[in-house]
C-alpha cells in the first residue's frame, strides 16, 4: 500500500521515540522503507524526496490534555504533500494498579493536529493513543521496573495491531478514541489554560542543585534549545516544554523541579494587587472588551510575576543556603526518575549540533 513511511517524533524521555520505532519496525517487516525523524531544534523541515505512496506519522506526548506547542508548531509548518496520508500517535499518562492497567486521557492532543492536517489537504489514516508510563516526574515518582516492563509489553502489542491495520491501507484507530470524544472535548478549556499559563509556569520550576558540575549535557540534549549555561549553571527559558529529558538524563541527578517555587508562584499570582486594581476600572470599559482586556492584562501580569520571581530565585540559587533549601524541598530529589527501557542520553541526538560539527 505504501512505498515509504516517515515518522516524525517529539519525545522527552523516549516514549514517543519508542512507539515511532515500533511502527518503523513493522513497516520494515513488510518491506516498506521507514524513516524515524526527531524534530529536535528544527529550523526548517526536511522531508525525504517525493514518493507517490507516502504515509507520514507524528508521534508525541500529551501535555496538559493537549499537544505540545513545539510539535503543533512543526505540524503547522509541515509542507502539504498532495493527498498524502497521515496518522497521529500520542503517548499519554498510563498507569497500573495491581493487575489493572489504567488509561490516560488525550484531551485535544489528537483532535487539534488532525484538524490542522485535514485543512492542509492531508488524508487521515489513523489515530492512536498509547498508554505508556507517565514521565512527568515533576508531579509523581517514576514507576518501578516491573510496572514499566509490563506496560511496555502491553503497549507494544497494541501498537503492533495498530501498525498492521495502518500499513495494510485501512483506517486504524482504537475504539476508545471515539468513545472518549465527549470527555476529550470537555477537557479543551483545561488544555487552553495549560497552553497560555501552565507550560510557562512549569518551565520556570527547573533548577540545578549543588551537585551540578556544569557539564552542559542538559544544554546539548534539550530538544527545544531552551537551556543556556549562565555563570556555569543551566538556565531554563520560557520555551521549555517540561519534557523531563534534562532531569532524567543528568548523570549527577543534579537537575530538580522546585516545588517550593511552584507554591510561591501559584500563591503569589492570585494576590496580585495590580490585577485587583484593574477590576476597579472594568465598569469604564465597553462590555464586549472587558473579557479580552482582562485576560490580556492578567496574562501579562502573570508572566511578569513568573519572570521576576524565577529570575530572583535563579540568582539566590547561586548561594549555598538557598540552593540547599530549594534542593531539599524538591520532591524530585527523592523520587525515582524515568527513561524508556533501553534508552539513554545517546539516543537523543542533536541533529543540528551534529551538522555544525561536521562542517
Amino acid at each position: 500500500m505504501y512505498e515509504r513511511v516517515t515518522v516524525c517524533y517529539f519525545s522527552g524521555t523516549g516514549n514517543a521515540l519508542t512507539a515511532g520505532r515500533w511502527i518503523a519496525e513493522a513497516a520494515a517487516g513488510k518491506g516498506i522503507k521507514a524513516d524515524v525523524v526527531a524534530i529536535d531544534r528544527f529550523r526548517r523541515i526536511e522531508v525525504p524526496g517525493h514518493v507517490k505512496r507516502r504515509l507520514v506519522g507524528f508521534c508525541y506526548p500529551t501535555h496538559g490534555f493537549g499537544i505540545p506547542w513545539y510539535m503543533l508548531k512543526f505540524i503547522l509548518r509541515f509542507p502539504a504533500r498532495g493527498r498524502c496520508g497521515f496518522f497521529l500517535l500520542n503517548t499519554r499518562a498510563g498507569s497500573k494498579i495491581g493487575r489493572l492497567f489504567l488509561p490516560g486521557v488525550s484531551g485535544i492532543a489528537l483532535l487539534l493536529p488532525a484538524l490542522v492536517l485535514l485543512l492542509k489537504g492531508f488524508r487521515l489514516r489513523g489515530l492512536f493513543s498509547v498508554d505508556l508510563p507517565s514521565n512527568w516526574t515533576s508531579v509523581h515518582p517514576g514507576y518501578n521496573w516491573p510496572t514499566v516492563a509490563a506496560m511496555f509489553d502491553r503497549c507494544r502489542a497494541a501498537v503492533g495491531r495498530f501498525s498492521a491495520r495502518l500499513l495494510a491501507g485501512r483506517f486504524a484507530s482504537r475504539p476508545n478514541v471515539l468513545v472518549m470524544l465527549p470527555v476529550d472535548l470537555l477537557l479543551a478549556p483545561i488544555a487552553l489554560l495549560y497552553f497560555v499559563y501552565g507550560r510557562f509556569w512549569l518551565a520556570k520550576l527547573f533548577f540545578a542543585a549543588k551537585d551540578c558540575d556544569g557539564c552542559g549535557l542538559c544544554v546539548e540534549k534539550c530538544p527545544t534549545a531552551s537551556i543556556r549555561l549562565r555563570g556555569g549553571l543551566p538556565f531554563w527559558k520560557f520555551s521549555c516544554e517540561s519534557c523531563m529529558r534534562c532531569l532524567n538524563v543528568c548523570p549527577r541527578r543534579a537537575i530538580q523541579v522546585s516545588h517550593l517555587l511552584a507554591v510561591l508562584i501559584g500563591f503569589g499570582s492570585t494576590l496580585l494587587p495590580l490585577a485587583l486594581l484593574f477590576r476597579l476600572i472594568d465598569p469604564a470599559l465597553p462590555g464586549a472588551l472587558q473579557g479580552p482586556i482582562n485576560f490580556a492584562v492578567n496574562w501579562g501580569i502573570f508572566m511578569s510575576f513568573i519572570f521576576l520571581i524565577s529570575g530572583l530565585a535563579w540568582w539566590l540559587l547561586r548561594t549555598k543556603p538557598f540552593n540547599l533549601l530549594f534542593t531539599y524541598s524538591s520532591l524530585t530529589k527523592y523520587w525515582r526518575h524515568y527513561l524508556a527501557p533501553g534508552l539513554g542520553a545517546r539516543d537523543f541526538r542533536n541533529e543540528e549540533l551534529k551538522k555544525q560539527k561536521e562542517k
